[in-house]
């Protein structure tokens, strides 16, 4: 028989085995790992400066353009847009940024900005109501404008667009000295106003615009109201020369506004990095393209979009600094 003490003893044995297997596996194994650790932190780390050192080379980069964009604006845009009247249109949430540099680029090539437009987030608003609500005022104004009424929409934006149809019809047209009197255009615009469906920042009347600019709203892709801004630049093309819709870099990405814009059946013209001298420099060419009765094109610094592949260059280059030869980016 074997004594309890010969089991209590093995007992001991085995834990005590145990104890001192995990005592010198445990150190040699984290003698190991921490070997292992430290590379990989050193690595981690030398790679960490090599990503600074080549972000802070793109930044000076990106500096060093924007500069080079500002110093050579006038020449690239000055009086491109010579007397041409051009509105701008804002939608809810954009960068203040986009919008002052788009309107100072707009002037320095010698356009008249005529106003702004500032649509409000309940112009935004798909519910049932507001879409009934929209397309009811856009009746009215157009009755009181003598205006046809706008066409009947299945679309889940209708609202949107009725109103769109007697609001472009209130700021621009295809030529000048056409289009709807100071009288009407003042009704429209008093109208969505009063709704609390926009604002205006100047008095009305506003003089008719030929051309427009839309600012698409701030901050990262997804965007919301893509279809709802969709619907306001194809009413602002119909209705004038030309219209850009113009956004931050920011936004640039699937699921942003311009991103979908770019994609539509009959897209506008975009501009994604509005706000840098670049952008600004391309929103002011991409109106003059249009005018030159070029398609509607896609600009700035998504992938796909121009000036990838480069532009060409003026055959006959111009030393003039104003005209429009040669200015083309």
């Amino acid at each position: 028989m074997i004594d309890f003490r010969y089991h209590l003893v093995s007992i001991i044995a085995v834990f005590l085995a145990l104890a001192v297997g995990l005592v010198v596996g445990s150190t040699a194994l984290s003698g190991k790992a921490e070997e292992a650790l430290k590379v990989a932190q050193h690595n981690a780390l030398a790679n960490n400066k090599t990503l600074e050192k080549e972000r802070s080379a793109l930044n000076n980069q990106v500096s060093a353009d924007q500069a080079f964009a500002h110093a050579a604006s006038q020449r690239l845009i000055g009086g491109l847009l010579a007397q041409q009247k051009v509105v701008v249109v804002i939608a809810p949430g954009a960068d203040s940024a986009v919008t002052s540099g788009v309107v100072t680029a707009l002037k320095q090539a010698g356009a008249t900005v005529t106003g702004q437009v500032q649509l409000q987030q309940s112009f935004m608003t798909t519910s049932a109501a507001n879409e009934a609500s929209l397309t009811q005022l856009g009746n009215n104004l157009a009755t009181q404008a003598g205006l046809a009424p706008p066409a009947q929409s299945q679309s889940t934006v209708a609202g949107q667009q009725s109103a769109a149809h007697v609001l472009a019809a209130s700021l621009l047209a295809t030529a000048p000295g056409t289009g709807l009197s100071p009288k009407a255009s003042t009704a429209i615009l008093t109208g969505l106003s009063q709704t609390g469906f926009l604002s205006v920042n100047v008095n009305a009347p506003l003089p008719t615009a030929t051309l427009a600019v839309l600012v698409t709203p701030g901050g990262s892709a997804p965007q919301d109201g893509s279809e709802v801004l969709g619907a306001v630049a194809a009413e602002l093309s119909a209705a004038g020369s030309g219209t850009v819709m113009a956004g931050g870099t920011a936004s640039v990405g699937a699921g942003s506004v311009i991103s979908k814009e770019n994609s539509a059946a009959k897209p506008v013209s975009t501009v994604d990095n509005a706000d840098t001298e670049t952008g600004q420099i391309m929103v002011v060419q991409a109106l003059a393209y249009l005018l030159a009765g070029k398609a509607p094109a896609a600009y700035g610094i998504a992938s796909g979009v121009a000036p990838s592949p480069a532009p060409t260059p003026s055959v006959t280059p111009s030393t003039a600094p104003s005209g429009t030869a040669g200015r083309h980016l």
